[in-house]
């Protein structure tokens, strides 16, 4: 018996890793995320390294996640990661910009497609660009 026993723990450990990789989230289609907006405050160009050494000041809207997610491997860009708990969001709606500053601060749900950090401007390694922001119910 006290052999059996590690041997079916083993077995449920193996049996149950693919289910995780399933719930990583992919490039591309629409996925929802729930956490809290805040804007940050960054080192910009030329050196992106110190406001203080006169890099421009460069804002970023985050979203602090309820969980980390993961992401899946798409192509050499759009990489896989593991564990990120902050998504940094790419808004070119106009209209969502005057519900993300009224929502700053507080819990939402933000609808949009992920992509990977590629520039100097990307503070997060997964980025998304919104499709919609909502206020998340508490």
């Amino acid at each position: 018996m006290k052999i059996l026993l590690p041997a079916v723990l083993l077995l449920i450990g193996v049996c149950t890793s693919p289910v995780a990789a399933q719930q990583c989230l992919e490039y591309g289609p629409t996925v929802s995320l729930t956490g809290t907006l805040h804007s940050r405050v960054f080192p910009g160009p030329p050196n992106y390294e110190s406001i203080r050494q006169g890099d421009r000041k460069e804002t970023a809207w985050l979203l602090t996640l309820v969980k980390s997610i993961c992401t899946t491997r798409h192509d050499d860009v759009d990489v896989a990661e593991s564990g990120e708990r902050e998504v940094q969001l790419v808004i070119t709606n106009n209209a969502h910009w005057k519900i993300v500053r009224s929502l700053a601060g507080k819990r939402a749900i933000v609808t949009g497609t992920l992509f990977h950090a590629i520039t100097g401007h990307h503070r997060t390694k997964v980025l998304m660009e919104v499709a919609s922001i909502k206020r998340a119910g508490n």
